[in-house]
């Protein structure tokens, strides 16, 4: 039998009708289960089709149709956990039936781009992760399509969106350093990360509940590997070393882990270092860094499970029984997802 392949090599509908002698009307009919094509002819063409390993495109199959049923997702390269969120993304929109479209901001290519795109694409809802955008540009999105907001907020009416409890993840950090002996306790801030300002807050209120506001500092950082090794060079060169840092995120974190190792500082035992994320390195060997691992599946899923119940308002859109929701101040639903501490070798006691 002689090879007929697509682009890519992926074999298609033309080449199934080229290696069939049919047209390709024919073998799509067939292969859709349409009416019209002999039940004989039928079996040949799907026979065929098996052996070449023939496998429609499900994104096509959507858009062939007046509703296409694509939910879009945006996102920034370079931080892991967001990463994280879409695969479970992927797996949610696929058990329910839906196909997922991405798009990335970088640092030429802003949200408002990507979002565009996403429209371009015929998605039906759109579900944004920590999305750095202009209230205004967001709201005109958010007029033309249904949309959900992961790890942040907005001041835009009837909008949901799923955090994770960050008021629960920073005081597990702090007891559990507080518990190991560290009073002094600082933190590296996440600069102008989404979520920044609310960890600072959650931070000092955990410090507070402890007995420990007077002990309570914060440096600037930032959500990448260079911000956590500035914080570090910074508190060296201030000669005002503290017991533990805890790190605006796990990238901040390995940053400041690294930088204290160049500088001779020995973690756990001179100082005790902390993440949060739960992002896959972090169990490396070479980091083994404590952290507060978010629930990226679970909040994946309830960000898909909203989104559906607003683009299919008469359909169940049953949110997982152990996930808290409450009613927006400007309509809509909060969701919060609880994540769960996972202590190594950074925070050893006795060390």
């Amino acid at each position: 039998m002689k090879e007929l392949r697509g682009r890519g090599g992926r074999v298609t509908i033309r080449t199934v009708a080229e290696h069939a002698g049919r047209s390709i009307s024919t073998v799509s009919a067939a292969l859709n289960g349409s009416d019209g094509v002999a039940e004989k002819t039928r079996g040949e063409i799907l026979r065929i089709a098996a052996e070449l390993g023939y496998q429609a495109d499900p994104r096509a199959q959507f858009l062939r149709r007046s509703h296409t049923g694509l939910i879009g997702a945006s996102f920034a390269i370079g931080q892991a956990y967001q990463g994280l969120i879409v695969d479970g993304l992927y797996q949610a929109a696929s058990r329910l039936g839906h196909g997922l479209v991405l798009a990335t901001s970088t640092p030429h290519r802003d949200v408002a781009d990507g979002l565009r795109s996403l429209l371009l694409e015929r998605c039906e809802g759109i579900i944004l992760i920590n999305p750095d955008i202009p209230v205004d540009a967001l709201a005109r999105i958010v007029d033309r399509t249904p949309a959900v907001l992961i790890g942040s907020s907005t001041e835009l009416n009837d909008v949901d969106e799923i955090h994770s409890r960050d008021d629960v993840g920073i005081q597990l950090l702090v007891d559990h350093l507080v518990d190991t002996g560290r009073r002094r306790i600082t933190h590296i801030d996440g600069g102008r990360e989404t979520a920044a300002k609310r960890r600072t807050t959650r931070f000092a209120e955990a410090m507070d509940l402890r007995g420990l506001g007077r002990d309570t500092r914060v440096v600037p950082g930032g959500g990448d590997e260079d911000s956590g090794a500035r914080a570090v060079r910074h508190l060296i060169e201030s000669g005002g070393l503290p017991e533990a840092l805890l790190c605006f995120n796990d990238h901040c974190a390995v940053g400041a882990l690294m930088e204290l190792r160049r500088q001779g500082v020995r973690v756990p035992q001179d100082m005790a270092v902390t993440g949060y994320d739960g992002i896959p390195v972090t169990a490396a060997s070479a980091f083994s860094l404590t952290t507060v691992r978010q629930n990226a599946g679970l909040i994946a899923e309830v960000a898909v499970r909203a989104l559906l119940a607003r683009m299919h308002p008469d359909q169940d859109g049953r949110i997982p029984a152990e996930v808290v929701g409450e009613d927006r101040r400007l309509g809509g639903r909060l969701y919060r997802v609880v994540p769960d501490l996972v202590i190594r070798e950074t925070t050893a006691r006795g060390a």
